[in-house]
C-alpha cells in the first residue's frame, strides 16, 4: 500500500486542518462565553453596590454613606470590590482609589478603566458604574477585572497546551482514517490491476458490510464478469476461426504445389507460386492469431522459468546476424551477465524476434538495431529493442500496436498487423508493459517492463 497518492494525502491534510480548526474554534468560542459571563457578573456586582450605597445615603444621608463605604472596605470578602465618593468640590472623601479617573464622568454607564488602587503600585484594569447624588456628592462603583485578566492568561495557555494535544490527536485520526481508505481503496487497485494484467476470474474482496466500499464492489465485480465473459466468447470465436481455418489453408496450399509441379506454363507457375506464398502468409497470420488469443488466456503460465537474460539475447543476435547482415544492418547486445527473470522463454524470444523482424523490415535508412535489458529497480527489469532507422511519428506510435494495423503498406514486406499486438499481449503476460518511444536523434526504440518474478 502506497502512501505516496496525492488524494490521500491531501486527504489527511484537510482532516487534520478541518479538526484543528473546529477546535480552535471551539476553544475561542469558550473563551469569550467565559469572558462575557465574567464581565457581567462584574457589572451586576458593581450595580448592585451602587444601588446599596445610594438607599444608604438617602436613609443615613453623607455621614451613614460613609460609614458603609468604610465598613464594605473593612469587612467585605470580595477584595476586587471598588469605591470611591467625592465631595461636590471633586476632593475624595473616602473609598480605595487614590482619585477620581479623570475619564469617567460622574454620571457614566459601565466601562473599563486602567487605574490605580490605594496602596497599589501598578494601575489595573477596572469595572466601573457612576452616579450623582444629591448634595452634588458623586459615587463610583466597580470590579477589578483580575479574574477575567487571569482567565485570558490561562485560556492562552491553555489553548496553546489543547492546540497542540488536538493537533497530534487530529493527525492520528486522519492518518487512521487515511489508511482505511488507501486499504480498502488498495484492495481494488490490486484487482483492477490484475484484471488488466490478464486474470479474468480476478474479482474484488468483499468485506459483506454493506458501505458504499462494499456496493461498489459488487459493482465492479459484475462489471469484471459481464467484460469477461465477452472476452471469454470474443477469444473462443478467434480461437475457433483460426483453428479451423489453419487446415483449409493447409490443404489449400498443398493442392496448389501439386498444381505447380503440373503445369510448365511459366505464367501459370508463377501465379500459383504467388498464391502459394499467399497461403503462407494467412497460415502465419493464423498462427500469430492463435498465439495472441492463447496468451491473452494466460496460456503458458505454467512454463514459466527462471533464466539469464544475457545467453538468451546473444542467442537472438546470432540467430538474426546473417540475415541483418544481408540487409545491412548490424545488431548489438548489450544486458548484465547475472541479470535474470521469471518468465516463459519461447515466448520472450518470439516478443523480441518479432522486433528485430520489424526493425529489419521498417526501419528505412538504418544500419544497426540494438537489444538491450536492464535492472531498474523495484523488482522490475526492461528489454528494449532499438533502432536508428525513419521512426514513427507520435500519431504512428499511438497506433502502431493496434490489431490488423499497418501503418504504411508501402513500406513492403508481408504481414498482416498483428507483430506489436503480440508482442504487448506476451508483455501483458508476463504482468509487464510495452511503450513505444523515439529512439535520439533518430529511429524507433520499443521498451518492454517486466517484473523480474511474474
Amino acid at each position: 500500500m502506497r502512501w505516496s497518492h496525492g488524494t490521500i494525502v491531501r486527504l489527511t491534510l484537510l482532516l487534520v486542518l478541518a479538526q484543528v480548526a473546529a477546535l480552535a474554534l471551539g476553544l475561542t468560542v469558550v473563551h469569550r462565553f467565559t469572558s462575557a459571563t465574567l464581565l457581567s457578573d462584574a457589572r451586576t456586582a458593581a450595580e448592585v453596590a451602587r444601588d446599596d450605597l445610594v438607599d444608604d445615603y438617602r436613609q443615613q444621608g453623607l455621614p451613614g454613606l460613609v460609614e458603609a463605604i468604610d465598613y464594605r472596605l473593612k469587612a467585605r470578602d470580595d477584595r476586587n470590590f471598588i469605591v470611591l465618593l467625592k465631595g461636590p468640590d471633586g476632593r475624595r472623601l473616602t473609598g480605595n482609589l487614590r482619585q477620581w479617573p479623570s475619564t469617567v464622568a460622574d454620571t457614566a454607564r459601565w466601562q473599563r478603566i486602567q487605574l490605580y488602587r490605594s496602596g497599589a503600585t501598578a494601575p489595573e484594569s477596572l469595572g466601573v458604574v457612576t452616579t450623582r447624588l444629591p448634595g452634588g456628592y458623586a459615587l463610583l462603583t466597580g470590579e477589578i477585572l483580575d479574574a477575567e485578566r487571569q482567565l485570558a492568561r490561562a485560556s492562552e495557555t491553555a489553548f496553546l497546551y489543547a492546540l497542540a494535544v488536538g493537533i497530534v490527536i487530529a493527525a492520528l485520526m486522519a492518518i487512521l482514517v487515511a489508511w482505511i481508505l488507501a486499504r480498502r481503496i488498495d484492495v481494488f487497485s490490486r484487482a483492477a490491476h490484475a484484471f488488466v494484467g490478464g486474470k479474468l476470474d480476478t474479482r474484488v474482496e468483499r468485506d459483506e458490510t454493506g458501505d458504499a466500499f462494499d456496493r461498489l464492489a459488487v459493482s465492479i465485480n459484475a462489471m469484471f464478469g459481464r467484460i469477461a465473459g465477452l472476452v471469454r466468447e470474443l477469444r473462443m470465436v478467434t480461437d475457433s476461426m483460426a483453428h479451423d481455418l489453419r487446415s483449409p489453408v493447409s490443404r489449400l496450399k498443398a493442392r496448389l504445389e501439386q498444381g505447380l509441379g503440373r503445369t510448365d506454363e511459366p505464367a501459370a507457375q508463377a501465379a500459383i507460386a504467388d498464391a502459394i506464398e499467399e497461403a503462407d502468409s494467412l497460415h502465419r497470420l493464423l498462427d500469430t492469431a492463435l498465439e495472441i488469443s492463447r496468451a491473452e488466456a494466460g496460456i503458458g503460465r505454467d512454463q514459466f522459468t527462471r533464466f539469464a537474460l544475457r545467453p538468451m539475447l546473444d542467442d537472438l543476435a546470432e540467430v538474426y546476424g546473417p540475415l541483418a547482415e544481408d540487409r545491412g544492418f548490424t545488431i548489438a547486445v548489450d544486458a548484465p551477465s547475472e541479470l535474470a527473470i521469471f518468465a516463459h522463454r519461447e515466448l520472450l524470444v518470439r516478443a523480441l524476434s518479432n522486433l528485430v523482424d520489424n526493425a529489419l523490415k521498417y526501419a528505412a535508412g538504418g544500419s544497426a538495431i540494438r537489444i538491450d535489458a536492464q535492472d531498474i529497480g523495484g523488482n522490475r527489469i526492461t528489454l528494449t529493442a532499438s533502432d536508428d532507422g525513419a521512426g514513427l511519428s507520435e500519431r504512428e506510435r499511438a497506433d502502431a500496436a493496434r490489431r490488423f494495423v499497418r501503418l504504411d503498406p508501402a513500406r513492403g514486406g508481408a504481414g498482416a498487423g498483428l507483430g506489436l499486438s503480440l508482442v504487448e499481449t506476451i508483455a501483458h503476460l508476463h504482468g509487464g508493459t510495452m511503450h513505444l518511444g523515439p529512439n535520439p536523434p533518430h529511429g524507433l526504440r520499443v521498451r518492454l517492463t517486466l517484473p523480474v518474478v511474474s
